[in-house]
């Protein structure tokens, strides 16, 4: 890691600044090779002046200089504040990797800060998350994750097994020593304890999922019950076809919205019936196997045709896959109220739970539908500004991981196993724990978390 490695730490775009940042041993005398300011570059100080390479003027700059162990890497850091140019900040990058730097790999900055001990993993993840956040929400948990929220509460829980399988060692290597003998009943007692404690970190992983990837509906139905129409009004715009042809939708159109603090990934898909037309029925088949990457389905009905056997057939099968739904009857401005309330009585006597009704034509009850999306993914109860909640998929399954060995240590305790067994999962569930924050972690997965990165992070 001795080499020095330079990158565009900006977006690269026509702006205000760019920023090329310099980490490694040779950071100071790179800069110095191409600055020419009005005072030396002294450590945590801004200096303004020229950047000259082979006599010629390049830019008028400000540089910065963060002296090891005192900046974001660990390592002597220098940042070159530029015009924000396309032309002029790819030239000055080209100009300091001529003067002996190599181009950084992506997130290789933050790889070294975690290798040089300035964060931990579950903090270098937070950063990419905090980068990628696309609401106030998701930005708030990063920035919590980023304080070291997760690393803390990890470290209080193997901090606690570890003084465990210290206390089941001593009091099997040396019996004859004066110690509290460890009961099983006080073992079991403590780890029902973690696991209760690492269980409500996993249950924080649904409603994290939804804020940081999104929440993903399906809009499904017949042909010409007005899916296309309800996603253009969901979007705000005309984002799908739409005409009074039955079948116009034959593949699935996506689109992105937010809602509240919501962000939903919808997909708009092809009506579902039985069709001799080659595309189509591609159309219905994509329709139908979506439903397995899906968190919602929003499943239409047309009121002016009322429910028939195929809409049952499909509630049916959202039931018993066990999805979130919400039954949509649309067009009621089409229809007498006495049809409308047969439509509902005969859902609710085939146990369909009760639906939205909407006219996406008059622009009705799109809000009652919307209040009942954020209703289905309510996060009201958490205080986002504390509480410890965890988005990312390799979190979860290593903490689900150290149940599973916190409960297999339980087991042999009620099997009756020498105390000394139940240390070897206990110590199990410490090693994966300390995966999260990188205390035990391979170079495999390490270079895997950083690839995700931008390059001048």
């Amino acid at each position: 890691m001795s080499t020095t490695i330079a990158a565009i730490a900006t977006a690269l775009s026509n702006s205000g600044i760019s920023i090329i940042r310099i980490s490694g041993k040779d950071s100071l005398e790179i800069a110095n090779k191409l600055f020419r300011g009005t005072s030396k570059l002294e450590p945590n100080h801004i200096i303004y002046g020229k950047l000259v390479y082979n006599d010629e003027f390049i830019d008028n700059v400000l540089v910065s200089y963060f002296k090891a162990p005192h900046s974001y890497t660990g390592e002597d850091v220098v940042e070159i504040n530029c015009h924000g140019g396309n032309q002029i900040t790819k030239q000055i990058l080209e100009i300091v990797l001529e003067s002996g730097a190599r181009l950084a790999e992506p997130g290789e900055f933050s790889k070294r800060a975690f290798l040089n001990g300035k964060m931990d993993l579950s903090q270098a993840e937070a950063v990419i998350n905090l980068i990628n956040a696309k609401t106030k929400t998701e930005t708030r948990i990063a920035a919590n994750n980023l304080e070291g929220n997760l690393s803390k509460k990890i470290k209080e829980l193997r901090e606690e097994l570890v003084e465990l399988m210290a206390q089941i060692e001593v009091s099997v290597d040396y019996p004859e020593y004066d110690y509290d003998e460890v009961e099983p009943t006080s073992i079991t007692s403590l780890l029902d304890r973690k696991i209760g404690e690492i269980q409500h970190i996993i249950d924080t992983y649904e409603h994290g999922k939804y804020i940081k990837n999104g929440v993903n509906v399906a809009i499904l139905g017949k042909p010409n019950v007005g899916k296309s129409s309800l996603l253009n009004n969901l979007a705000d715009y005309d984002k799908a076809i739409v005409t009074n042809i039955p079948g116009t939708t034959r593949d699935i159109v996506e689109e992105t919205i937010s809602l509240g603090n919501i962000i939903l990934n919808i997909s708009d898909t092809a009506g579902i019936r039985d069709t001799e037309d080659i595309i189509e029925k591609i159309g219905v088949e994509k329709s139908l196997k979506i439903l397995e990457e899906m968190d919602l389905v929003l499943y239409l009905i047309n009121a002016e045709e009322g429910v028939t056997k195929e809409d049952f057939d499909i509630l049916s099968k959202i039931q018993n896959k066990g999805l979130k739904y919400i039954p949509v009857i649309n067009k009621i401005d089409l229809t007498q109220k006495m049809d409308l309330n047969g439509i509902l009585n005969e859902l609710k006597e085939h146990g369909i739970k009760e639906p939205v009704c909407i006219s996406v034509q008059e622009n009705s009850g799109i809000e009652d539908l919307k209040n009942e999306i954020i209703n289905l993914f309510d996060t009201s109860d958490l205080d986002y500004s504390h509480e410890l909640v965890i988005t990312n998929e390799r979190h979860k399954d290593l903490l689900k991981k150290s149940v599973g060995y916190l409960n297999d240590a339980k087991a042999e305790i009620n099997n009756g196993q020498p105390i000394d067994i139940v240390s070897i999962y206990v110590k199990k569930c410490t090693k994966t724990l300390g995966e999260i924050i990188g205390a035990d972690v391979t170079e495999d997965i390490i270079a895997k978390i950083f690839e995700k990165f931008c390059l001048g992070k």
